[in-house]
């Protein structure tokens, strides 16, 4: 199983996904930035270091120089190419996928992931396939960079970005889930640069993943009961890159992923407004924080590379997804955990509120995800099937298809990620969002043998 996006190239590791395709993209990637500086970075799985030294031999081989920083979150490496002003970076993760699957995820000169005009750019000269190799004299250079150097450099930062004081003040207990990711070693580092009390879990960052590394309450289940267990004050579980994070409140309640974007999304629009950017298929809790806000909302189709290229282009002062994902431009153009669960203990801290108090502000909704198995070859047939369920209806068409009504809405589209399609519904009613998706997965059973 295998996924080429505009971002990078994802799949199962073995016949799907081998080392000489990573080479390949590597190479592609290389002539793009023109041979420049690659800042290089993985997580904990497995198969990581192999694929590492694949994507690194390319780099060097097509004459350029690597920074290699080991395990490392995604956001820390974005930070670090700005930093160095590199061509670019490559993270050897799979993020929010099972422990079979990693990918090369490619990263812009700016620190965001590539926008669709350079992933198309990438493309056409991995399609192409012909990669020019550099002369034994003009060789890239592999420069190690020590884990504490990318730290001290990003948690600064970070420091100075959130109000540090007041959450050292509040004296937080904090439980944050790293499912043995590459968040893991740095969990400590980031509890001290924001003075909280740490009760960390899943933090041996060897790879083999406690539960699925995608932040759900369906696996927050530990991070839960440590929370009721300590009388945390907070919990937080992450990815496997610490690119998203969803979170679960002092009574011990596993939040929806949903929750984690609205959240952040209303204490930052408090202190300045401007358009905010997100996803066809992210609940309407952003819409109406936006709207209080008196911000503008722009959404996109579902991916990194078409909602940072609305976040620039847009003059945009935050973005995010449903999935826990969020990006402040003002710290850094990149899906944050560090930054996300930071801005939610200012927020704690700042308010006096907690964590549920902050969450019963928002909006009500209920939300149903569901994904099936469907080959890639059949997938926009299937869609198109699908539509013709909702003739007479007006259907968005811009992501998969898209069906609103007064209480809520409802999208089928083809996973980025995966070979799945993807069925979504929101409503007010927790029985209607239900319905809407059992209707659609009872035609899907129909259409797909």
């Amino acid at each position: 199983m295998l996924k080429i996006g505009l971002s990078g190239v994802r799949g199962v590791v073995g016949p799907s996904m081998p080392p000489t395709m990573v080479m390949d993209f590597a190479s592609a990637f290389g002539a793009f930035i023109d041979r420049k500086p690659v800042v290089v970075g993985r997580d904990t799985r497995i198969h990581s270091p192999m694929l590492r030294a694949a994507c690194v031999s390319a780099l060097l081989s097509s004459g350029c120089d690597v920074l290699d920083l080991g395990v490392c979150p995604t956001p820390l490496l974005q930070k670090a190419v700005r930093r160095r002003k590199a061509g670019g970076g490559v993270s050897i993760t799979a993020g929010h996928n099972d422990v079979s699957w990693n990918a090369l995820a490619f990263i812009g000169p700016d620190g965001s992931p590539l926008n669709p005009f350079q992933g198309e750019e990438v493309l056409d000269y991995y399609h192409l396939g012909r990669f020019e190799r550099a002369a034994v004299d003009h060789l890239g250079r592999l420069i190690p960079v020590p884990t504490a150097e990318t730290a001290d450099f990003y948690f600064k930062e970070l420091g100075a970005f959130i109000e540090a004081a007041a959450v050292r003040a509040a004296r937080f207990r904090v439980v944050i889930d790293a499912c043995a990711g590459a968040g893991a070693p740095f969990l400590a580092r980031f509890a001290d640069t924001l003075g909280f009390d740490l009760i960390p879990l899943n933090d041996e960052p060897n790879g083999f993943f406690p539960h699925d590394p995608e932040p759900r309450p369906r696996n927050a289940a530990q991070c839960a009961s440590v929370v009721r267990a300590a009388g945390a004050e907070a919990g937080f579980l992450l990815n496997s890159d610490a690119g998203r994070v969803s979170l679960v409140s002092e009574t011990a309640e596993a939040l929806s992923e949903e929750y984690t974007f609205p959240l952040v999304a209303d204490s930052v629009l408090a202190r300045c407004s401007g358009p905010v950017v997100t996803n066809n298929s992210t609940s309407r809790m952003i819409e109406d924080v936006a709207r209080a806000r008196r911000c503008p909302l722009i959404r996109t189709r579902v991916g990194p590379a078409p909602i940072f290229l609305a976040l620039a282009q847009e003059d945009g002062i935050l973005a995010g997804e449903g999935s826990g994902g969020v990006a402040v431009p003002a710290f850094q153009p990149a899906f944050d955990a560090f930054l996300t669960m930071g801005l939610v203990l200012e927020t704690m801290a700042k308010t006096g509120q907690r964590l549920s108090a902050l969450v019963d502000r928002l909006p009500r909704y209920h939300i149903v995800k569901e994904k099936v198995y469907c080959p890639a070859s059949r997938i926009h047939g299937v869609i198109s099937e699908i539509a013709r369920m909702f003739r007479g209806r007006d259907v968005d068409t811009g992501d998969g298809i898209r069906v609103e009504d007064k209480q809520g809405w409802v999208q089928v589209r083809a996973s980025g990620t995966e070979p799945m399609l993807r069925v979504v519904a929101e409503d007010r009613s927790r029985e209607r969002a239900r319905e809407k998706v059992d209707e659609i997965l009872r035609s899907l059973e129909r259409m797909i043998p």
